[in-house]
C-alpha cells in the first residue's frame, strides 16, 4: 500500500502479553480449567488447533461463573504505558482499536478497571449461560483458519477505508497480522517470528518503551 502524507491512521494493538504484562487467558486457564486444557493449548502452540478449538475445549472444563472469574481477573495490571499510548492516539486524532485472538468480554472488563471501557475490541465472544458458556467468533475467516479473530481481514478493511495501518503485538496470534499492516511495532516471539521472516519491525520491550521509540506516522 502507498502511504500518502495526511492519511488517516488506525493503531491497531493486541491485548494479551501487549496490552497487559502477561496471558489473561492463561490465567484463567490455570485458576479454573481442568481435565485436558493443557492439552489443547500445547496442541494451538504447535499449530495443531485453532483458537476456538482450544477456547472450546478448555471453556468446556471451566464451571466457575463469570463473577467468579472477574475476581481473579480484576487486578490483571495493564502495561503502564498503555494508557498514554491510548492518549497519544486521541490527542495526534488516530483511530485506535484493541484486536484480539482472546474474550472481548474480559477485555472490556479489565478496560473498565482503568477507566478505559469506550474503546473499540475485535475479539471473540462468550455468552455465560445457566448451563456453561456460549462461544462465537464473529471476526473468523477461512483465510486464517487458526485464529478465531483474522487480525489481517480487519487492518485490510481499515486500509480499504484509506487507513495507514500502525500494529502492535507479541504472539503466535500476530503473525499474520505483520504481513498486511503498514507498521509494525513488535516485541518477544513476534518481533522474532518478524526477524526470521524479512518483515520490517520495530522493536520494544514494554509498552514505555515503545512510546520512546515511537515514529512519527
Amino acid at each position: 500500500m502507498t502511504l500518502v502524507q495526511g492519511q488517516p491512521v488506525a493503531v491497531l494493538c493486541d491485548f494479551d502479553g501487549t496490552a497487559t504484562p502477561g496471558e489473561v487467558i492463561g490465567l484463567i486457564y490455570s485458576r479454573f480449567a481442568s481435565g485436558n486444557c493443557d492439552q489443547f493449548v500445547q496442541q494451538w502452540l504447535r499449530g495443531e488447533i485453532s483458537t476456538p478449538d482450544e477456547l472450546r475445549g478448555c471453556f468446556a472444563s471451566i464451571h466457575a461463573t463469570r463473577e467468579e472469574i472477574e475476581a481473579e481477573i480484576a487486578s490483571t495490571p495493564l502495561d503502564p504505558g498503555f494508557p498514554t499510548l491510548v492518549e497519544l492516539c486521541r490527542q495526534q486524532g488516530y483511530l485506535f482499536a484493541i484486536l484480539s485472538d482472546g474474550l472481548h468480554w474480559y477485555i472490556d472488563y479489565i478496560l473498565g478497571q482503568y477507566g478505559l471501557s469506550n474503546l473499540t475490541v475485535y475479539a471473540n465472544e462468550i455468552t455465560f449461560q445457566p448451563e456453561g458458556y456460549a462461544l462465537t467468533f464473529p471476526w473468523y475467516s477461512s483465510d486464517t483458519p487458526r485464529r478465531g479473530t483474522s487480525k489481517p481481514m480487519i487492518i485490510q478493511r481499515y486500509q480499504a477505508l484509506g487507513y495507514k495501518v500502525v500494529f502492535i503485538g507479541d504472539g503466535l496470534s500476530d503473525v499474520e497480522a505483520v504481513k498486511v499492516a503498514d507498521i509494525v511495532y513488535a516485541r518477544a516471539d513476534l518481533l522474532e517470528y518478524c526477524q526470521n521472516n524479512g518483515i520490517p519491525g520495530i522493536g520494544f520491550s514494554d509498552l514505555s518503551d515503545l512510546l520512546k521509540r515511537w515514529k512519527p506516522v
